[in-house]
């Protein structure tokens, strides 16, 4: 054992085992799964179950990964391969930091040991409820710390992660890259040849990234979609948006119309790419000062900010180096003002949040002083065993909502589903279906149905449904939703309502079959 830990390799080898060890047991003693349903349908596009053959246009992530995934599909629909890559990243970018952690110089074992806990039970969290954000963020982290290492190959492997982690997610790549970079260029300092592979990172990073968006903007409709997916998030994701009043519409768009954008069920028909942009146009231009009153919704994560806040003064209180001081201080402010511009006109969302601590958790570490007082120390042990345990704590929140909603997933609404007849369509009105606590190895079994709203809505992949709410009384199309549907109010009477109000169509329900929770109908226009 003590030749395996004295080589480099051998140790990396153990590393990578024990991940890969700790990875098997947390599928089978966590019920992991996706944490939203964006995953869930992504997959489906890339594996061929929406729209019958594999297809690259997954839309929050690369057309390049999506080509891969497509190609993977191609060769075999047996392997979930949306979800084996992710995990495959996991293990990596987790063997990655752990092994820069242990291989630390000028760092006590107790320092190396306590980092290496905390980040496993972060590990935990974001296993629990795998996402492509916070895999983007992970496999970043893991290329930036990379890219800090002296040896000579470090660099270009840290180049590979971080385009990786861009292909997957380009925006949580940004945010774990501003993080890191202060402490990349302070690692870095003035030798001129390590900056080269930063500069080539950097280019094939934008150029990827200009790839995709030559990719979409070559056909009109994929760009017309683009365009409209890109502002309906910037509105369902603010937090100004829900506060506009019926008076500040502009002409030509119902409030009922704005109230189911909102709800992710937006008539494709009556808010289109113009609609969409007045409305952008309108919460744009919500004062300043106004926007501050968003930073109220921070007190989710005020435990969480108070610990790293305590940290960051920690770490100041304890260096002893003048340069260091000054760069902890700035890098403070630093955090909490992009912590602030996150939150003045969107949600942070705990996937965002968790992109932007493990960085910062990492930063700590390597700007450790070499020595630290025995009360200092004590300090620290107990800020990080603090957030330690939270997490252990929220993770296991977050495990029992897992099971809950998969017990939903399996007795209540899969049964009901199991009523669309082979070759229609569904859709859902609302943002309750769980389809992401389904098994994230077998995405979605029913390869006849889609979900056509949503941040699917305009997009090519529907054509030539679910470009108006003309499609629910589509005698193939059936509706999936709530079970208290008749009460005043829900959404599908608003729906049929709004059916009435713009197109001048009578409409009823034809119920199909239902539980005490959930239903499926179809709305059918009054002959």
């Amino acid at each position: 054992m003590k030749n395996i830990l004295a080589n480099r390799h051998g140790l990396a080898g153990l590393i990578l085992l024990a991940n890969v060890v700790f990875m098997v047991l947390m599928m089978f003693v966590l019920p992991m799964g996706f944490e939203e349903n964006d995953d869930v349908v992504m997959c489906m596009i890339a594996n061929g179950s929406y729209s019958g053959t594999p297809d690259y246009h997954l839309v929050f992530i690369n057309v390049i990964y999506g080509h891969v995934l497509a190609w993977l599909y191609g060769i075999t629909r047996a392997v979930e391969w949306y979800t084996l890559s992710f995990v495959v990243l996991h293990i990596i970018s987790m063997t990655v930091l752990a092994y820069c952690i242990v291989t630390t110089r000028n760092r006590s074992r107790w320092e190396r040991i306590l980092w290496l806990f905390v980040l496993y039970i972060l590990w935990a969290r974001i296993i629990v409820a795998l996402q492509f954000t916070t895999t983007a963020g992970l496999v970043c982290l893991a290329g930036c710390i990379l890219l800090t290492r002296k040896s000579r190959w470090s660099p270009w492997g840290g180049v590979l992660m971080v385009v990786i982690a861009g292909l997957i997610r380009f925006m949580a790549a940004g945010l774990v890259g501003v993080l890191m970079a202060p402490i990349i260029i302070y690692k870095l300092h003035l030798e001129w040849k390590r900056y080269i592979p930063l500069f080539v990172m950097v280019v094939l990073v934008l150029g990827c990234f200009a790839y995709n968006r030559h990719v979409y903007n070559s056909e009109p409709e994929w760009r017309y979609y683009r365009e409209y997916n890109q502002l309906r998030a910037q509105l369902n994701d603010n937090p100004n948006a829900h506060r506009l009043q019926p008076e500040q519409m502009p002409e030509g768009i119902d409030w009922m119309d704005y109230q189911l954008l909102l709800g992710f069920i937006p008539d494709p028909e009556q808010i289109d790419l113009p609609a969409i942009r007045q409305l952008s146009a309108v919460v744009n231009a919500i004062p300043y000062k106004q926007q501050w009153r968003n930073l109220e919704r921070l007190e989710k994560y005020a435990f969480e900010l108070s610990v790293l806040l305590a940290l960051l003064v920690l770490m100041i209180m304890t260096t002893g180096n003048y340069k260091k001081y000054i760069f902890l201080i700035l890098y403070s402010l630093f955090v909490i003002a992009l912590i602030i511009h996150v939150s003045l006109d969107g949600f942070l969302k705990n996937r965002v949040f968790m992109c932007m601590l493990l960085p910062i958790l990492m930063t700590d570490f390597m700007l450790l002083p070499n020595t630290i007082g025995k009360k200092r120390r004590y300090a620290l042990c107990l800020a990080m065993l603090t957030l330690s345990g939270w997490y252990i704590y929220t993770t296991n929140q977050e495990q029992r909502e897992c099971e809950y909603q998969s017990r939903v997933w399996r007795y209540l609404q899969q049964p009901v589903l199991e009523y669309v007849p082979e070759g229609s369509n569904v859709i859902t009105l609302g943002s309750f279906t769980l389809v992401q606590a389904g098994n994230p190895w077998k995405v979605w079994p029913y390869d006849t149905k889609k979900y056509t709203l949503g941040w699917m809505t305009w997009n090519p992949l529907n054509t030539p449904i679910g470009h108006s709410y003309r499609m629910l009384l589509n005698e193939e199309m059936y509706v999936f939703t709530e079970s208290d549907y008749t009460r005043e109010n829900s959404v599908v009477s608003t729906v049929c309502e709004q059916l009435e109000t713009n197109y001048n169509v009578k409409v009823r329900i034809r119920p199909i079959c239902h539980n005490h929770t959930y239903a499926l109908i179809q709305i059918c226009p009054v002959e």
